[in-house]
């Protein structure tokens, strides 16, 4: 009976188009008007696209243009990442065919205040009351900005791209691509709404630019994509059009730079570790004394990985609207010590106190110190063979209880060094204990460029009941942030889930490559004896 009523469902849900479909997947978010206003719209950031001024962020039609029909529909199919708005259409767990999605065009169009959509000369008896256009030849647009000029993808125009995107890019987007804004000025679009310049060198996050076809194919797609963006802007916020829109008007940027522009910007992602499905935090052993510093090169040889970050939204307070999304893990550790190292791409440096950064705080959030986690669970409170058990990852519980390494960057104004604290964790719904006589953890911070650089390092075996640091043992982790210029404090955080983290073990010569070795030349003996035997026996017969 459930099947037969679930199958119903699909079917009916298949047929509705247009303004039905609106209402039940666009309306909860888009507003019943297409303002912009729905009841999810104050959970969100960005804050959903507002439909009545005709004003999208993502064509590829050329200056001041209203968007393709292409545009509107690779919206809704492909969704915008980064954000709330899904892929509709994504291959493999579409919810509306492109018939469906093609329906909706029309819908969109028909929320304009503007009078953008309709036909020039359309009749004033075709507008109703409230100003909205009641028939359905909305204007079509046919024109794509020109891609002409391409410049293939080198190092030699990388470093040009490098040097125009620091002289026309940087005062939003950082010196490095991270959008950590150098202007000092607070940006918002044009409906009043806080935004902030793109992190660049993270193209999981990129909307409606980063392409999804494979290998070279994928760069060059996305690159022309870039150079789009550039030459056009993004309308309704503060990213400009890199191409005069008015005819005779010289191009802010010229032809060439957008090309190299669009090649350092794609570039980028090279900067930064990607994410990677199922990772595993792999550590690598050093005999000398452990790194004391984030900048210490030994960094660089231990494995990378980059870890989701997502918003605690299961418990007061919560958090809806992030702006750190990923961290990246590096560990070594040495017969007495761990270490990690913690990379955030944070486009401010959350001190209260710290003018600059309090110029460009938000005037609706309170600001709070940055600070870092590393969450394990207690030696008894998980175990990985011959079965997996686990703590709660928000601080176990009573029973299986964790330890969260904690660093604060402090504050100025009041007056309060960076802390390093060890806490107990016995479950969500209980207060962290905190172990004010234990110093055994120690660790430092470090922000430049958008990014926050954190070094905790603590022993690998102590007598408290804390995890203990085997090699070859395959150990529970967890990490959090708090971005303090987000209003981020308490359960009002990002996190991750648990990850395993690994110590591989010293390999052993012997067992490696010597008895492997051993046995093989008595494999081999075993044969030449047996040989020499046949021999024997055929010569007697």
């Amino acid at each position: 009976t459930v099947s037969g009523m679930k199958d119903e469902v699909l079917a009916r849900r298949k047929n509705i188009m247009g303004r039905d479909l609106y209402r039940f997947r666009c309306e909860v978010c888009h507003g019943e008007q297409g303002a912009g206003d729905g009841v999810a719209a104050d959970f969100m950031y960005p804050r959903p696209r507002d439909f009545s001024l005709a004003l999208f962020k993502y064509k590829t039609s050329p200056g001041t243009e209203l968007p393709r029909d292409e545009d509107l529909f690779n919206t809704i199919k492909m969704g915008l990442p980064g954000t709330a708005m899904p892929g509709w259409g994504l291959q493999g767990r579409a919810l509306l065919s492109d018939e469906q999605i093609r329906s909706l065009i029309p819908v969109i169009k028909g929320f304009d205040i503007t009078q953008a959509w309709p036909p020039e000369d359309a009749d004033e008896d075709a507008f109703d009351d409230d100003g909205f256009y009641t028939k359905t030849d909305f204007r079509v647009i046919k024109d794509v900005e020109p891609l002409n000029g391409q410049i293939a993808y080198s190092e030699e125009p990388i470093e040009k791209g490098k040097a125009a995107f620091r002289k026309s890019c940087s005062e939003c987007h950082g010196m490095d691509g991270r959008g950590n804004i150098r202007s000092g000025k607070k940006l918002e679009d044009d409906w009043g709404n806080r935004i902030w310049p793109r992190d660049l060198t993270k193209p999981w996050t990129w909307r409606a630019t980063q392409s999804l076809d494979t290998t070279e194919k994928e760069r060059d797609e996305t690159v022309k994509a870039i150079y789009t963006r550039l030459s056009i802007g993004i309308p309704g916020t503060p990213m400009p059009a890199h191409r005069a829109v008015e005819e005779g008007n010289q191009d802010p940027v010229i032809l060439e730079d957008r090309w190299h522009i669009a090649n350092y910007v794609y570039s980028l992602r090279e900067t930064t570790v990607q994410p990677q499905d199922g990772p595993v935090v792999s550590s690598r052993k050093l005999e000398a004394e452990l790194p004391a510093s984030v900048d210490d090169e030994r960094w660089k040889e231990a494995p990378a990985v980059t870890l989701h970050l997502v918003p605690n939204v299961i418990k007061e307070d919560r958090l809806f609207t992030p702006l750190n999304d990923a961290v990246t893990v590096r560990t070594l550790y040495n017969d007495k010590e761990i270490a990690f190292l913690l990379e955030v791409d944070d486009r401010t440096k959350s001190i209260p106190g710290d003018k600059y950064f309090s110029e460009l705080q938000d005037e609706n959030l309170e600001m709070h110190p940055d600070a870092f986690a590393i969450q394990f669970p207690h030696e008894d409170a998980y175990m990985s063979a011959p079965m997996v058990k686990k703590p709660l990852y928000r601080h176990g519980d009573a029973k299986n209880k964790t330890t969260i390494w904690y660093w604060n960057a402090g504050s100025i104004e009041p007056r309060r060094d960076p802390v390093a604290m060890l806490f107990d964790g016995s479950g969500p719904d209980r207060q962290l204990e905190p172990r004010e006589k234990d110093s055994s953890l120690s660790a430092d911070g470090a922000w430049k460029e958008g990014r926050w650089k954190v070094l905790m390092k603590r022993p690998r075996f102590t007598s408290d009941g804390d995890v203990l640091f085997e090699e070859g043992q395959f150990i529970p982790v967890s990490f959090a942030n708090w971005d303090g210029s987000n209003g981020e404090s308490g359960s009002k955080h990002t996190l991750t889930t648990w990850y395993w983290l690994i110590l591989p073990p010293e390999m052993d010569a012997f067992r490696v490559y010597g008895i492997p070795a051993g046995i093989a030349f008595l494999v081999f003996l075993a044969g030449l004896l047996l040989v020499r035997f046949q021999r024997k026996r055929q010569t007697k017969v």
